[in-house]
């Protein structure tokens, strides 16, 4: 069982990617929903079995490498963590894939569509049941290369394939950081074992607590990979980019996959950070900025699918935000499984209102009056924008305003330890071992009133983007709103939102107790508490005050920002500017053009020939045959060496 629902996504991924021509469009789909719903299936045995029963489940397969002192194996690891995303990833699969085999019934590719998905699935799942940092990085890296085929899936689209190259390359980037952080684990603390992990620390502890803290540079190389996963600030740029492959890649990109594995890397790790003040620090401060910011772009994005990727990234914000909180980075896997429900809601629904007509637009500005063709899907996505904002008893609900409850009545570790650290205290209380750390920091009440900036942002957003879409006035091409146009909402896209609408309605309510526990809700004024509540409503009254009450107003009232906003704070031409042309050029002209096409070939086995010929030539042309050369290079020589004598 522990071993089956791993391999199945695999085995249909092998199916489809050999045999796919063989089984068709039809029994491509039949085939994965069998094999990825058998596969959700066991999960829900293993959430019963490992998060119900609080149990935890270690499995050795085999050694894979032992070199000296180095001894590493293939091994998978079930205990909650690692099971509540399994929970995530199997059912968001397993109802992207259903969708898909009606989202994509045109397409003549589906079965290797499908495979992708599957491969997909299958390696997030290698990352998150790892029971090493070795292991974890083969999933890893898998999940990048998977992103790239479906971004890139339509291949005769040039925006696809530079959005898939974008994405891998910028990847790299926090890639680099996370094998780092890898090599310095294994120095730091003898192996990559996660289960050993604790026992490491203490070893190291007595041996370097005068030295140096190599546990502040592990979190930071480990939060450079989170970053560029997650799409944080400064690495963020491939996100929105990648709306250019198909919308199922969106949703499960979004809600299960790719952008969770970098939050999933720092819960992971967390014993690692709590040794690590100032990574919780910078942690901290990343959050923060990464969900004020991808909110204020959100506002003036009028492409339908690039406004859920921009609520995406400030989503992601508020998960990284809470782990640096002292004890809270469980509410942010809490937050990240709600976020999954939503997300997927909402980027599902974005879908069906895309192909509802047959114009497949996706600016919103061309559409409206929608509410009246498609009721179901305005429904759906008004749910799933409600989820998103934290209205009360949404799933949204549960996870957002604690974590900005937390955030501000909570003691920041990085803060307020650094601080410690550099007051002198003792090394134990710099770990927040023994004795208080003081009162919440400044730290933490700057990112509540971010996060809660942030929380106004998403609430004018997202009520935007259903008003455009679906009650304004319509601004399509009249044919495709005649009735004999609209396409019918699929029986299959139908289920797949209505599980989905019960799961970012119910979940958060449902699993609270099992996924965050009985965790003490701080006690904080009452304004503070209704802070998050208070500013969704204002941000919805905004959005209605400014596009229906007053519409030609409400664009004129963000016109001095909006170009740069629009323009998401230039960070692409920023990037572009210092970093990205100058290192193409240092490339080209420098290591290609005169390393690889210029001395080494002139130097190198391809152009040894080349140089002896030219060098033959030069002495053969001394050779002139002229007597009175050759009587004033010896009657030169012959001073200079009298001269050198003398």
């Amino acid at each position: 069982m522990y071993l089956i629902v791993i391999l199945l996504p695999f085995i249909n991924a092998f199916l489809l990617g050999f045999c796919g021509r063989l089984i068709g469009t039809i029994g491509s789909g039949v085939l994965s929903t069998i094999c990825m719903g058998s596969c959700t299936l066991i999960t829900f045995l293993l959430t019963y079995e490992i998060l119900i029963n609080d149990a935890v489940v270690h499995i050795e397969i085999y050694k894979w490498v032992e070199s000296e002192i180095f001894l590493t194996h293939i091994g998978l690891l079930y205990d909650t963590l690692s099971v509540t995303m399994l929970l995530v990833i199997s059912s968001i699969s397993t109802l992207v894939h259903i969708y898909s085999t009606s989202y994509m019934t045109n397409d003549p590719h589906v079965p290797r569509f499908l495979c992708y998905l599957s491969l997909f699935t299958f390696l997030m799942m290698v990352l998150v049941t790892s029971d090493n940092y070795l292991q974890l990085f083969i999933g890893w890296e898998g999940v990048g290369v998977c992103s790239y085929l479906l971004v890139a899936f339509w291949t005769t689209r040039i925006q696809a394939n530079k959005a898939a190259i974008k994405a891998i390359v910028v990847n790299r980037v926090g890639d680099v950081g996370v094998i780092l952080g890898i090599v310095l684990i294994y120095k730091t603390i003898g192996t990559l074992d996660f289960s050993a992990l604790e026992v490491g620390f203490v070893v190291r502890g007595r041996i370097f607590d005068s030295g140096p803290d190599p546990f502040v540079t592990i979190g930071i190389l480990l939060l450079i990979g989170c970053i560029g996963k997650s799409a944080q600030l400064g690495l963020h740029t491939w996100l929105p980019d990648a709306m250019e492959g198909p919308t199922p890649v969106s949703a499960l990109i979004h809600a299960a996959t790719m952008v969770t594995a970098g939050v999933f890397l720092m819960i992971r790790s967390f014993p690692l950070f709590e040794k690590a003040p100032l990574a919780l620090l910078i942690i901290t401060i990343f959050g923060a900025l990464t969900a004020f910011f991808a909110a204020t772009v959100g506002l003036v994005q009028n492409d339908l699918k690039k406004v859920i990727a921009y609520s995406t990234c400030s989503q992601l914000g508020y998960m990284v935000l809470i782990i640096g909180i002292e004890g809270s980075h469980n509410v942010g896997l809490f937050h990240l499984v709600n976020h999954a429900f939503f997300k997927a809601l909402l980027f599902l629904s974005a879908g069906a209102v895309v192909h509802s007509t047959n114009t497949d637009e996706q600016d919103m500005r061309k559409m409206g009056g929608l509410i009246h063709s498609i009721p179901f899907t305005y429904t759906m996505m008004l749910i799933g924008s409600f989820s998103i904002m934290g209205l009360p008893y949404l799933t949204g609900f549960y996870s957002k305003d604690l974590i900005l409850e937390l955030t501000y009545s909570g003691r920041n570790m990085g803060i307020s330890n650094f601080l410690n650290e550099q007051a002198g205290c003792r090394p134990q209380e710099r770990m927040g071992l023994t004795g208080p750390t003081g009162p919440p920091s400044r730290g933490s009440a700057f990112a509540f009133w971010l996060g809660t900036f942030a929380a106004f942002l998403t609430a004018f957003y997202s009520i935007r983007l259903v008003y455009i879409t679906f009650i304004i006035s319509p601004n399509s091409p009249k044919e495709s709103l005649i009735s004999s146009h609209i396409n019918i909402v699929d029986k299959r896209v139908l289920t797949v939102l209505s599980l989905l609408c019960f799961g970012a309605i119910f979940f958060g309510f449902l699993f609270q107790d099992i996924l965050i526990g009985d965790i003490e809700h701080p006690i904080v004024p009452p304004l503070i508490k209704v802070s998050p509540t208070l500013a969704g409503v204002f941000g919805i009254s905004m959005s209605l005050l400014l596009y229906w009450g007053f519409d030609s107003i409400g664009p004129l009232f963000i016109l001095p920002i909006y170009s740069f906003l629009g323009g998401a704070w230039q960070f692409n031409h920023t990037i572009n500017k210092l970093i990205a042309i100058p290192f193409f050029n240092f490339g080209h002209w420098g290591t290609y053009k005169t390393l690889d096409r210029g001395w080494l070939e002139l130097f190198g086995p391809q152009g040894a020939g080349s140089l002896g010929t030219r060098v033959s030539q030069a002495i053969s042309n001394l050779q002139s045959g002229v007597i009175s050369r050759y009587a004033l290079v010896l009657l030169s020589f012959t001073i200079i060496f009298l001269s050198l004598w003398g």
